[in-house]
Order: C-alpha cells, then sequence, then structure tokens
C-alpha cells in the first residue's frame, strides 16, 4: 500500500500519490492491528485523491471500530472537505479542521482513560479490604433471572433485595399477597406502616392512590390495603397488581436522590441532588462518571445548590454526610460491575442527623440485555 520513498513508521505516510482506495486498505489495516491502541487519521486533499469517497471511509471506519479502539479525524482542504466535516460532525464522528485540536481530543480520551484505571485500582483496594462489602454475583444472579423472564424492570422485591446485597441502608419491609399477609407483615415489621402496590404497569404510584402512609394499627392496614387494590383496578383495570409492599414509615429526614445511568458518551454515570417529588422541577443536581473516588463523591454533593441544608442550615444539626458518600460510592460500583443495569435510581434517600445514617426509601432499577443474551 506505501511506496518505497513512503514511511511505514509512525505517522504511516501514504505521500500524496495515494487514492481513496489505499487510504481505506491503509486505515482498516491499522485499526485491525493488535500492536496499535489507537488511531489518528489525517487527510489533506489531493489532485489524485477523491475526496467525496471519504464520508463512506470514515463512516464505515467509525462504525466498525468505535467502542473497539478511540480513532479521531482530522481533515484539510477545500469547500468539499467542509462539507463533509459538517457532515460528519452531524453524526458525532470526532473529526477536526485543525490536527492540533484532534491530538488534543485523543490526549485528553488518555487522560480520562488513565483515570479510571486509577479510580478502578481504588474500587478493587476498597472490595479487597472489605470496606464496601457489596456481593457482585449474588446480584447478578437476580438481574440473570429477570432477564431471563423478559422483564427490564426488577420487582420492588428484587430491587429491595439488590439494596441489601449492596449494603445501602433501608427500612424493614415485607411483600404481602393478601390482605391477610399484609396484616400479619404489619404485626410484624411493628406500627407505623407503608403500603404500596406492587404493579410494573403503574409507575406514579402515590398519584392514584397506590400508597397509604402513617397506618397505626391493623384496622387502618385492612382499609388502606382494600382502597390501594380499589384505586388501582379503577385507574389500571388492566395492570398486574401483583400485590402490595409493607415497609417501616421511617421519621422525617432530608430527602435527596441518588442514581446511576448509562450515557452514550460517558459509559456508566452517576447522580445526586435534592430529592422528592420536587426533584424534577427543581433539577438541582450533579453528576460524575463511574467508578469514582469518595473525593469525586465528596464534591458531588458540596455542588448542590442545596448542600447549605445539608450541613444544618437555619439552626438545624449537620446532616450524615458520610452515609451520603458512602451510597453514591456504592451505587457507582454497581453500575459500573452490573452491565445489565441501565438505570438505577434511590428516591427519596433520607438522610438524618450526624451518626444516624440514611435510608433508602424507594428503589427503581431498570434493566437492558446485552448483546448474545437472552
Amino acid at each position: 500500500i506505501v511506496p518505497s520513498f513512503g514511511s511505514i513508521r509512525n505517522p504511516v505516510d501514504l505521500t500524496g500519490q495515494a487514492t481513496h482506495i489505499e487510504y481505506q486498505k491503509a486505515l482498516q489495516n491499522i485499526l485491525k492491528s493488535n500492536k496499535l491502541n489507537a488511531v489518528i487519521a489525517l487527510y489533506c486533499e489531493t489532485a489524485l485523491f477523491d475526496s467525496s469517497k471519504m464520508f463512506d471511509i470514515i463512516i464505515e471506519a467509525y462504525d466498525k471500530f468505535k467502542g473497539k479502539k478511540p480513532i479521531v479525524f482530522s481533515l484539510f482542504g477545500g469547500e468539499k472537505i467542509d462539507e463533509i466535516i459538517e457532515k460528519l460532525k452531524e453524526k458525532n464522528i470526532p473529526v477536526f479542521e485543525d490536527v492540533y485540536d484532534a491530538a488534543s481530543a485523543m490526549g485528553a480520551l488518555y487522560k480520562r482513560y488513565n483515570y479510571f484505571l486509577d479510580i478502578e485500582e481504588q474500587v478493587e483496594e476498597q472490595f479487597e479490604e472489605k470496606k464496601l462489602d457489596i456481593k457482585i454475583d449474588e446480584i447478578q444472579g437476580i438481574i440473570k433471572n429477570a432477564l431471563r423472564r423478559g422483564r427490564k424492570l426488577l420487582l420492588p422485591e428484587e430491587a429491595r433485595l439488590v439494596l441489601d446485597l449492596a449494603g445501602i441502608p433501608q427500612p424493614k419491609w415485607r411483600i404481602a399477597r393478601n390482605l391477610e399477609e399484609a396484616v400479619n407483615c404489619a404485626e410484624e415489621i411493628g406500627y407505623p406502616v407503608v403500603l404500596k402496590v406492587i404493579s410494573e404497569d403503574i409507575i406514579h404510584k402515590s398519584d392514584i392512590g397506590g400508597v397509604a402512609l402513617e397506618l397505626d394499627n391493623r384496622e387502618e392496614v385492612v382499609d388502606a390495603y382494600q382502597a390501594i387494590i380499589r384505586n388501582c383496578k379503577k385507574r389500571y383495570p388492566k395492570a398486574k397488581i401483583r400485590g402490595v409492599e409493607v415497609s417501616e414509615m421511617l421519621p422525617k429526614g432530608v430527602e435527596v436522590i441518588i442514581g446511576g445511568t448509562r450515557d452514550p458518551s460517558f459509559g456508566p454515570v452517576v447522580m445526586f441532588g435534592l430529592g422528592g417529588i420536587y426533584v424534577e422541577i427543581l433539577k438541582d443536581i450533579s453528576f460524575r462518571a463511574a467508578p469514582l473516588s469518595r473525593l469525586d463523591a465528596e464534591k458531588m454533593i458540596s455542588s448542590i445548590n442545596a448542600y447549605p441544608i445539608l450541613l444544618g442550615a437555619r439552626g438545624e444539626k449537620r446532616k450524615d454526610i458520610e452515609s451520603i458518600v458512602d451510597i453514591i460510592m456504592r451505587i457507582g460500583i454497581l453500575i459500573s460491575k452490573c452491565k445489565e443495569i441501565s438505570d438505577i435510581e434511590i428516591n427519596p434517600l433520607l438522610v438524618y442527623e450526624y451518626g444516624m445514617g440514611a435510608k433508602a426509601v424507594d428503589i427503581r432499577i431498570l434493566l437492558k440485555a446485552q448483546k448474545g443474551e437472552k
């Protein structure tokens, strides 16, 4: 491919005699090579090279090796090249007019990659030292069982078990399939209790009367159970109701939200902010790529506008920020280690005064099967 007066060293030089055929072959061979870890592909418009072919060449190479090997492009030439660059940018291809910008982008990728290596080492050290006792294998078992059954949403009892296995505190809870079980569960947990309908077909349960709070005795549990089932069947007659969750009624605390998702550009990401029913309105949240260090978690917390509330505003005592840090790190590990988890959200997490901890009130976990899995 490379003429005798060209160069096969780094950088590879095809010379000005190369056509789009030689360029495409050279690019594919370099990308396939196991000896090369990343590629910056340059192109300068010449008389012999049909520049109209560049768009398809780059699209083919990027689609084939995206996620396998870092690759950025730099193109310079006339009006046709400018048009190609704009079209490629519309498809989110990392292409630059200036080679220095392309090199800077590759440098940023490597800097981020090395950062992740350092963080992963810290996470592994935490596992080895048993500072974070997270039972990943057992969690994976719950997830795979749900996927085998064709579900992309963990049921409440499954999500609660994941929290237990991840070492995230939560209220005492039971699952009741009928009225008698609901009463027995409430007696075991101790009053006051909360009842919540279990149905993957009903998302906003409190909006349609699917939740009952502060139930202080047997009679109130019976009335609440019957009302919840009646409300849900009236509003969602086709919904599959699997029972109710009976849980401990927690004392009031500061409501925050902690979540994780998979961003197409950044990969696993952790989110933290002011929680409760107004989270979508206030949007007082911060994000970090996972896995993350303790310092990252602390910065996430201090960056939100509501941080003074956690420090103890208007004479209130300081909240247990250390517990929030611990839970953020655990969520970061979950979303990083469990590739089938697409989204995880704890809302609200009730945070108490310093030394009193925090507890996850509601948990939602969405799944996505990996390629090759059913």
